[in-house]
């Protein structure tokens, strides 16, 4: 069931939307500090489950679903309307960053694909197996479980993908960010060892 926004949906030009990581093109800014993401049942049902849950205060309120230029969008708060300079952390939660359902489907037709093959290569180019390096290709699963095993999603449950500071600098070069010490370290440099934002104990 889709449930649609009775609210008028217009995308705002004065403000430039920034992303930091993800794929091009999945977000529009909305009126009214709104945000438009193209739209996913699945993160439909997450964020309908979520506005009844114990987790709400930590997330953005959700407004069902709405049309922009035919194209289907969840509509959200934007948690960053407010900010003139945000400093920006884009993180991957979980401790598996794909689904069962992904997994089934790669069994049961494996589609090797050569974009995650560089991008693969691009990080250590003695990952790929001697079959993915003569087929130059490899499963989005292989890829997705290599790159949990790299980083702190298999140590920590989560990993950083994407940092952008208010100065406009980005970086998004933490693939190999995967031990408690290193992750400390960039969430450190986030907030300019600021300890007042950021309180770090010996046994969190």
């Amino acid at each position: 069931m889709v449930n649609w926004s009775p609210l008028p949906v217009t995308v705002k030009k004065r403000s430039p939307w920034v992303q930091v990581v993800g794929h091009a093109g999945n977000f529009q800014t909305g009126s009214d500090g709104r945000l438009l993401k193209k739209y996913c049942e699945c993160e439909q049902q997450c964020f309908l489950q979520l506005m009844s849950d114990s987790l709400r205060p930590f997330v953005p309120g959700y407004y069902g679903v709405t049309q922009c230029e035919e194209q289907d969008y969840n509509l959200m708060d934007d948690l960053l309307a407010d900010f003139d300079s945000p400093c920006i952390m884009d993180c991957k939660m979980g401790s598996r960053t794909y689904l069962e359902e992904e997994l089934r489907k790669a069994c049961e037709c494996p589609q090797p694909r050569k974009d995650m093959y560089e991008k693969m290569i691009a990080v250590d180019p003695d990952a790929p197996t001697e079959e993915e390096q003569a087929q130059q290709a490899v499963l989005k699963t292989r890829y997705m479980q290599w790159r949990e095993t790299l980083s702190s999603t298999a140590t920590l449950g989560f990993r950083i993908e994407g940092i952008k500071k208010s100065d406009g600098t980005c970086n998004t070069n933490f693939k190999r960010t995967k031990y408690k010490d290193e992750v400390i370290q960039a969430l450190e440099d986030f907030v300019d060892n600021n300890m007042l934002i950021l309180r770090i104990t010996n046994n969190a």
